[in-house]
C-alpha cells in the first residue's frame, strides 16, 4: 500500500473513533420548539404560533423567541452591551413552519398580517414566498441585514445638508455595526436631488427636497471602508462620503 492511501486510511480511522468516543461533538442543535410549552426567551410569552418562532445559537442550545421583533431586540442588546453576538440566527418559514437560516431568509415587513408581539413582520424561506404574501404598496420584502435596519433601534444620529457646494459635512464618520440615522435636509437647491450610497445599495434611492423639508434614512454599517462616496444618481457627481471604522475579518476583530 503506497503512503498517500496509508495516510489517508488512517486519517479516516481516526475521524470514526473521535466519533464514536466523541458522539456529542458531531451533534447538531435541534431546532425545535413546542407549542404551549417553549417561552419566549425576551417577553416570557408561551410560544403558542410557531411559524412565527425563531433563535438563535448560544452556548450550543437554542435560544427560542416568540417573534422576530423579540429576538431582534435581544439580539440589538447584546451587541450594545458590547457581548458576543450569536453566530447562528434561525427564523421559522410563516407557510411551512421549517427553520432556515438568519442569511437566507426572506421578511415581509407588513401591518397587514396579525402577528405575535404586534412585530410587523413574517418570515419565508425564499424572497419568492414573501413576494407572494405581499398584498400591499406599503409592504416590503426584505433581508437579514434590511430587516435589522429597518426595526433596529438607530445607534445615533447625523444631520446632512446637501446644497450646490456638495454634501455638510463632506465626510460623514460610523463605526462598523452601527445603525445610523440620516436627518438629510437641502440648502438652496434649485431643484430636488436623488442621492445613492455608493457600497451601501440598500439605503435606496434617497430624495433631497429642494424645499428644504428633511427627509430620512438608515443604515447599518456592516461594511467597513475609508470611502463609500454619496453619489448623486443623475450626474454620477460625488457630494461626499461615509467612513466605516473597524475590522474587516474575524482576526482582526479578535486583535
Amino acid at each position: 500500500m503506497n503512503q498517500p492511501v496509508s495516510r489517508f486510511l488512517w486519517t479516516m480511522a481516526l475521524l470514526v473513533l473521535a466519533g464514536v468516543l466523541f458522539p456529542g461533538c458531531q451533534s447538531e442543535v435541534k431546532l425545535e420548539v413546542v407549542a404551549g410549552v417553549d417561552a419566549c426567551h425576551r417577553c416570557n410569552m408561551v410560544i403558542d404560533q410557531v411559524n412565527q418562532a425563531c433563535g438563535y445559537i448560544e452556548s450550543g442550545e437554542l435560544v427560542p423567541f416568540d417573534s422576530p421583533g423579540c429576538l431582534l431586540a435581544s439580539y440589538n442588546q447584546l451587541r450594545t452591551q458590547g457581548e458576543p453576538l450569536p453566530e447562528e440566527v434561525f427564523f421559522v418559514d410563516y407557510n411551512k413552519g421549517t427553520w432556515h437560516p438568519a442569511q437566507k431568509t426572506a421578511f415581509l415587513l407588513t401591518e397587514h398580517i396579525p402577528t405575535v408581539m404586534n412585530a410587523g413582520v413574517v418570515c419565508f424561506a425564499s424572497t419568492e414566498a414573501a413576494e407572494a404574501m405581499k398584498e400591499h404598496d406599503n409592504e416590503k420584502v426584505t433581508d437579514w441585514i434590511g430587516f435589522r435596519t429597518a426595526r433596529g433601534i438607530p445607534d445615533r444620529e447625523v444631520e446632512v445638508t446637501f446644497g450646490t457646494a456638495g454634501m455638510s459635512p463632506e465626510v460623514v464618520d460610523v463605526t462598523k455595526g452601527e445603525l445610523v440615522l440620516w436627518r438629510v435636509t437641502g440648502d438652496d437647491l434649485a431643484e430636488d436631488v436623488e442621492i445613492t450610497v455608493k457600497g451601501y445599495p440598500e439605503a435606496g434611492m434617497i430624495i433631497v427636497p429642494a424645499t428644504g423639508e428633511e427627509v430620512s434614512f438608515r443604515i447599518l454599517a456592516v461594511r467597513p471602508g475609508a470611502g463609500f462616496p454619496v453619489i448623486e444618481t443623475e450626474t454620477g457627481k460625488s457630494l461626499g462620503r461615509m467612513r466605516v471604522s473597524g475590522a474587516h475579518t474575524l482576526d482582526e476583530e479578535a486583535m
